[in-house]
Parts: C-alpha cells; sequence; structure tokens
C-alpha cells in the first residue's frame, strides 16, 4: 500500500514562535549574545551544522517531519539565509504530518 502524505495545517505564529524558542535555546547552550526575532536570520548567527541539530527539536514540538534533504534556514535560488519568519513559511510548505 502506498502512503499519502496529507499537508498538515501549522499556525505561521505557532511556527514561528517554536523556531524561536529552539534557537533562543540553542543560544543559551552556545552561550552567543544575539536578538533572537521573527526577523533574525539564524543562519547569520549559527553555522548550517548548529541549525540542522535543532531540527528534531522542532519536529517533536510540532508533531510533523521535515524531509531530510530540506535545510529551512537557506533559500538556495536566491542564495541568501531566511528569516525567521520566512524560515517558518518553508516549514509550513514542505513539513510532513506526524513523525515518518
Amino acid at each position: 500500500t502506498k502512503l499519502l502524505h496529507q499537508m498538515i495545517k501549522l499556525d505561521q505564529k505557532t511556527v514561528e514562535d517554536e523556531i524561536i524558542k529552539v534557537v533562543e535555546d540553542l543560544k543559551v547552550n552556545l552561550k552567543i549574545w544575539a536578538d533572537i526575532n521573527s526577523a533574525c536570520s539564524p543562519g547569520e548567527i549559527f553555522t548550517s551544522q548548529v541549525l540542522v541539530d535543532i531540527t528534531p527539536s522542532l519536529e517533536d514540538a510540532l508533531g510533523i517531519t521535515i524531509p531530510l534533504k530540506e535545510y529551512i534556514f537557506f533559500d538556495k535560488a536566491k542564495h541568501r539565509h531566511l528569516t525567521v519568519k520566512e524560515a517558518a513559511e518553508k516549514l509550513i510548505k514542505i513539513a510532513k504530518d506526524g513523525k515518518q
């Protein structure tokens, strides 16, 4: 049987708040001073390797799966880091319902 993945309904504010929360936790753990909000670009503060490590926390908190090949904090086409707001928009588009 083929499983069909339904797009889940995630609220923009909820996703932004959760991204901010996990990035704030990361900031505290790494003892980095930075103002974390919807307009900041986490990729300009942390390396991509560090940000990839928070993916499981986001998945657990939101009850979703982020496809392995997807990195929500960067736009490959435009070659730029995304803000928390833009990363939330990207996450909502690519997220799969539940743990896969």
